[in-house]
């Protein structure tokens, strides 16, 4: 599994560049992709597979929800 890009949008970032974030694969990215745009990093949780601990990892290395969108900056 490759490491995260840090600073990826996740809101932005396409299906292909989603499945190679450390923790993400084919079909994270895929529902990911699907469930746009995400609001928060609780919406992220609300997507099948994405768990408190993926969302803080995710948050942690430096992907982003993009311009706008609550609760962007890493805590």
């Amino acid at each position: 599994m490759s490491e995260i890009s840090r600073n990826v949008d996740l809101n932005s970032a396409s299906e292909d560049e989603l499945e190679h974030v450390a923790g993400l694969g084919k079909e994270k990215s895929k529902r990911l992709v699907e469930e746009r745009p995400i609001r928060s990093w609780d919406d992220l949780k609300n997507i099948e597979g994405f768990d408190d601990k993926l969302v803080e990892d995710l948050r942690q290395a430096g992907a982003t929800l993009g311009e706008g969108y609550a609760g962007d900056k890493a805590a």
